[in-house]
């Protein structure tokens, strides 16, 4: 583990915190709450595991941009869509020192990641909701399932990093 992912998890003890999961009980984001200026706000993520879904989602936000600090993951991007028979994918590594830019229509899921990858995550004033397009047998569907009037002002409802309870660091070899 590097020296930047313990000196972010002792920064985060003091921030709000969203822990975010894949299913019950199973966290996949800690989502560290920065702030807020001119309608741009930021955050730090924290990746515990991938995305739960074997499907894609778009973000509510016009653009949003994710700066990865440490570690690493594997991005599937939406390329093509049909919805009559479904998605062409590409796939993508995105390693410490990388930019992901990822604008309101585009559709992606995080397949894979290291742990102890970090992320500065930054976007502008929300559009929309979260979108996902969900693969059945014979159709691909289109649904926006959170309200998201109740999580517009999140982090003012959470604890913070110390008292939340968020995934330890890992020990040392």
């Amino acid at each position: 583990m590097s020296g930047v992912s313990k000196l972010l998890y002792r920064f985060t003890a003091g921030r709000p915190c969203r822990l975010i999961h894949r299913h019950k009980n199973e966290r996949y984001l800690e989502r560290y709450w920065l702030g807020r200026v001119f309608g741009v706000t930021a955050y730090l993520h924290r990746f515990v595991a991938r995305d739960a879904d074997d499907w894609v989602h778009d973000h509510p936000w016009g653009w949003s941009v994710a700066i990865v600090l440490t570690g690493r993951y594997q991005e599937e991007r939406l390329k093509w869509f049909d919805p009559a028979v479904g998605w062409t994918s590409v796939f993508r590594v995105l390693r410490a020192g990388r930019i992901n830019i990822i604008r309101g229509q585009d559709f992606h899921r995080i397949t894979d990641c290291q742990p102890e990858t970090w992320t500065l995550f930054i976007h502008g004033p929300r559009r929309k909701g979260w979108g996902f397009l969900e693969k059945s047998e014979a159709v691909v569907c289109y649904y926006q399932p959170y309200d998201t009037a109740v999580s517009h002002q999140w982090h003012t409802r959470v604890p913070t990093g110390r008292n939340a309870d968020r995934a330890p660091l890992p020990r040392a070899a």
